[in-house]
């Protein structure tokens, strides 16, 4: 059990690292989104505001469908560039959330390999201290039979 306490700990503590990253990586990706809704807010008041002072001075219909043909084609512009901007953030959340699993699972990996070579040099020790137990106990029956061979006894 003390084997596998540090890698498996280590593990641990990197998979958590990569849960915990992922959904701090979520949180600041829906921040960016709703940042661009409200950029993409403004700039449209901001745009509206612009065209109802301009409005107010026109004197004709070709300039009132002028100004609103404006307006409409820079509402346009800043959606196009702000749902752009959103589908790039979108689109870039699950590379991050599949390169923290990778990561988490890599780790894994590396702990089990760990895992498994100290097993192993535990158990290469473990049979060096019987093989020499069993030389020493193979020893002392010996020397035990010579003396119990030697004359005078």
């Amino acid at each position: 059990m003390a084997l596998t306490q540090q890698p498996m700990e280590r593990t641990t503590v990197i998979g958590l690292n990569a849960v915990l990253g992922n959904i701090s990586s979520i949180g600041r990706k829906a921040q960016a989104i709703v940042g661009e809704f409200a950029k993409m807010s403004e700039e449209n008041l901001a745009a509206g505001s612009k065209a109802a002072e301009r409005m107010r001075g026109a004197t004709s219909l070709h300039d009132i469908t002028s100004i609103q043909t404006e307006l409409m084609k820079e509402s346009l512009e800043c959606a196009t560039n702000h749902y752009r901007k959103i589908a790039e953030i979108a689109a870039s959340t699950p590379q991050e959330i599949a390169q923290g699993y990778s990561q988490m699972l890599s780790a894994a990996t590396e702990a089990g390999q760990e895992v498994a070579q100290k097993a192993t040099d535990t158990a290469r020790d473990m049979g060096d201290q019987a093989s020499q137990a069993a030389h020493k106990t193979a020893d002392a029956v010996r020397g035990t039979a010579e003396a119990a061979q030697r004359p005078g006894r």
